[in-house]
């Protein structure tokens, strides 16, 4: 926020250089963004009264100026200008002097003439009428009052100022006034505070002869308070207040309206004035606009109105877009007699979503949009008045409408000193504290170490230990921190055992070809009917997003197929041939307490599509990251995947996932036009698995016995449970089971399947014979035959 350094010495005696004001403010909080001195815009103008004009002998528009600038002698300018005259007091630039446009005045010649400077038009001291009155002129401007020859022109033009730009935070939005800034300098200056004190003389009458007030929607309005001004004299404001408002960057416009927004800067708090006699029906009614209303603001454009926006209405239609713009019908002009003064509490959100939707954005909005205080609202009233009674602006009318469903106590925190110390790690004494609080309006009492503060609703920031020890710390000083140095131990960091697990895994699928990708946990809620799941699966009971970035991310996903199938359909349409994709990610499963957050549990997924993939490189990889583990893989159901293609993973009694080829219904949803697998494995069942410990045996001395068998079984008979069944009857002689035929045909009968096996037997204590092997070959057949599983003849 931009401030005026003098406008700020209005309330506190500033004893210190700008720098050293500017040092303290940043470091209780308030950064400065910029200085600017507006002296240094004009060096060496001063105020010439013209004494003697003489028409320049070698020119028909020149005329030559004999000019007392204060000094011993006359100063001879040549002008151009025909609008001086003798007597006149102008500006005059002398030899060696800086405009505010930029242009550096040497002495010099015009057709001969000596001339030792320039004398000034409005539009070269980037003035306007608003600025100096007379200021756009088209010639040299004509000073109005009186000042001696001499005098600068930077003090006749009030720019003896520095405009300091305060940074300050949104947490901290009763600073956003000259008002607010002052206290907190007149804190870190150790300075008494000279905040008025309103007072004025009424005329009598009662407000509710004039107008009658309602709110219909407090929620919007927490309050409303209103007075009435009659017999107006409506005259341009006096100097001082334009010279603030200027310093603000605001245009003084007359006396009623400077003060509206003379009370804004100095306050707060924005405030409004009606035109008593344009208010129809002689009635103010607070309420949500109605569907279709329309209004016209004061910079005469047109707005459509929704029925969410809050509006200020007259018995008619809307009069003003509550806490943005006044419509243009009730405007404050110079023949209103009397006037409605405002001063509300608009919910910030509200004006906010408003502003936005009309495009609207003004100083009043900007602070409802960071927050008012709606205590503060009664003084800001209370200013605007005593400004009225003492400027005789009108006749202040008896009474106060003040609406609204309660005002809000101070809150009382009660925190002990020795824990503000213990926080800070700063002994700071207990007096110190208290007066330092009480100094930032935060009446504060201190018993048996026990400090007990009051916190008005204009500090709405300050809510507990921390907020009180900051304010302490911020105005008795940062620098008193005294540095030390870390003490503690240097512990090596370490990677948990669930991600040491993880990157093994991830090593073994790139020591495959494959690449890791990562996607968002949100999917869209229709995944589930794109993988064909039944309504009564599991997987369609997901966690929904209160607030998504859009439809696609409204649900957090219970399985990774869908973002697998994404990515993996992304780069077949962007013609790549082939890939090998995986990723680890968490399902979220909803928790049966709806108030808990849900069950994430790690897993990962599988992703292949391209020349030489099929189910077999799936189940090699699958295989691959098992391995250490004793899992077996049976027939699974999974919609989603080919029924013939699609095996469930086990580890004891457990599924930990499945794998298979890509249904072709769900391929072409999503536009494969080849044959896609995938796999997911939930990752704490796969690292809960008993790993066995690595044994390390010598190299066998003797030779192996191979014996092949040609097994006839029933065509359902899972091949993987047949080789179970041979290495378990096998023994500690059979060294490997190795499939290496499956047949079906004309030479078998209906039903059944020839599978056939090598066998290798070996032992590390000499060469086997047929004696030594039989025992175990029995067992095997034996065993089989019990699932309907004999030897093939």
């Amino acid at each position: 926020m931009k401030v005026s350094l003098n406008w700020l010495k209005r309330y506190v005696d500033i004893d210190v250089s700008v720098e050293e004001l500017c040092r303290r403010m940043t470091m209780a909080g308030f950064e400065v963004d910029g200085v600017e001195d507006l002296a240094d815009t004009m060096r060496n103008v001063v105020a010439a009264r013209l004494v003697k004009l003489e028409k320049h002998p070698d020119s028909d528009h020149l005329q030559i100026c004999q000019m007392d600038v204060g000094a011993d002698e006359l100063v001879q300018i040549v002008t151009g200008a025909q609008n001086v005259f003798e007597g006149a007091l102008v500006p005059a630039a002398l030899h060696d002097s800086d405009l505010p446009c930029g242009v550096h005045i040497k002495k010099g010649k015009l057709r001969g003439v000596p001339s030792n400077g320039m004398l000034c038009s409005g539009e070269e001291l980037c003035l306007k009428d608003s600025d100096y009155p007379g200021a756009e002129v088209n010639g040299i401007l004509i000073l109005k009052e009186e000042a001696a020859p001499g005098t600068d022109m930077r003090e006749i033009l009030h720019l003896n100022d520095v405009i300091i730009d305060f940074s300050v935070l949104a947490n901290r939005p009763d600073c956003q006034s000259v008002l607010g800034l002052a206290r907190e300098v007149a804190v870190v200056l150790n300075k008494e505070l000279k905040r008025p004190v309103p007072s004025y003389k009424t005329v009598g009458g009662s407000i509710h002869d004039h107008i009658a007030v309602s709110v219909r929607d407090f929620d919007l309005c927490p309050r409303y308070l209103g007075r009435v001004v009659t017999n107006l004299r409506v005259t341009p404001s006096p100097d001082w207040m334009q010279q603030c408002l200027r310093s603000a960057g605001m245009r003084p416009i007359n006396n009623i309206v400077d003060i509206t927004n003379f009370v804004m800067l100095e306050t707060g708090q924005p405030m409004h004035a009606f035109d008593l006699q344009d208010v129809k029906g002689a009635e103010i009614i607070v309420r949500r606009a109605a569907a279709g209303e329309q209004i016209t603001t004061l910079d005469g454009k047109e707005h459509n109105l929704t029925e969410d926006m809050l509006v200020i209405c007259d018995a008619e239609s809307p009069s003003c877009i509550a806490g943005i713009m006044g419509g243009q019908e009730s405007e404050i002009e110079a023949d209103t007699t009397a006037l409605f003064f405002e001063a509300a509490k608009f919910r910030r959100d509200s004006v906010r979503r408003t502003g936005r939707a009309l495009g609207i954005h003004t100083e009043s909005s900007g602070r409802f949009e960071k927050g008012v205080d709606i205590v503060n609202t009664a003084y800001a009233m209370e200013r605007a008045l005593q400004l009225i009674d003492e400027l005789d602006a009108g006749d202040i009318i008896d009474g106060t409408i003040d609406l609204n469903n309660g005002l809000p106590e101070d809150r009382v925190l009660t925190v002990k000193a020795a824990d503000i110390e213990a926080l800070l790690g700063v002994s700071i004494p207990t007096e110190t504290m208290v007066d330092i609080l009480n100094r930032l309006a935060l009446p504060t009492t201190e018993e048996n170490g026990v400090l007990t503060c009051r916190v008005p609703s204009i500090r709405d920031d300050i809510e507990g230990r921390a907020d009180i020890a900051e304010e302490v710390m911020r105005i008795y000083g940062y620098d008193h921190i005294v540095g030390t140095p870390m003490k503690g131990a240097v512990l090596r960091g370490t990677l948990t055992d669930e991600r040491r697990k993880t990157d093994r895994l991830k090593a073994l699928l790139i020591g495959q070809g494959a690449r890791e990708i990562t996607t968002y946990s949100f999917i869209n809620r229709k995944a589930a009917d794109t993988l064909l799941l039944p309504e009564d699966d599991i997987r369609r009971d997901v966690v929904a997003l209160r607030n998504p970035l859009s439809e696609e991310f409204g649900v957090m996903r219970s399985q990774l197929f869908t973002s697998m199938l994404t990515v993996l359909a992304t780069n077949y349409n962007r013609k790549n041939t082939a890939a090998r994709l995986f990723e680890t990610g968490r399902l979220f499963i909803p928790n049966e307490d709806a108030d808990l957050q849900p069950e994430e549990r790690p897993a990962l997924c599988l992703g292949f599509y391209g020349e030489g993939e099929d189910f077999f490189t799936m189940k090699g990889a699958v295989e691959l990251l098992c391995r250490g583990t004793r899992a077996r893989f049976t027939a699974s159901g999974e919609p989603f995947l080919h029924p013939g293609r699609q095996a469930a993973i086990w580890l004891g009694d457990e599924v930990i996932g499945v794998f298979g080829e890509v249904h072709p219904d769900v391929a072409e949803k999503y536009g494969f036009g080849v044959r896609v697998y995938v796999a997911q494995l939930e990752l704490p069942l796969l690292f809960a698995a008993e790993k066995p410990l690595v044994r390390y045996q010598p190299l066998p001395r003797f030779p192996a016995v191979e014996r092949d068998l040609a097994l006839l079984c029933d065509e359902d008979l899972p091949v993987g449970e047949i080789a179970d069944i041979i290495r378990r009857a096998g023994g500690r002689l059979l060294e490997t089971v190795t499939l290496f035929d499956v047949y079906k045909g004309a030479q078998i009968e209906a039903g059944k399947k020839s599978v056939a096996f090598s066998l290798t037997f070996r032992s590390s204590e000499g060469t086997l014979t047929d004696e030594q092997i039989s025992p175990a070959l029995n067992k095997i057949f034996k065993n089989l035959k019990e699932k309907d599983c004999i030897l093939r003849t």
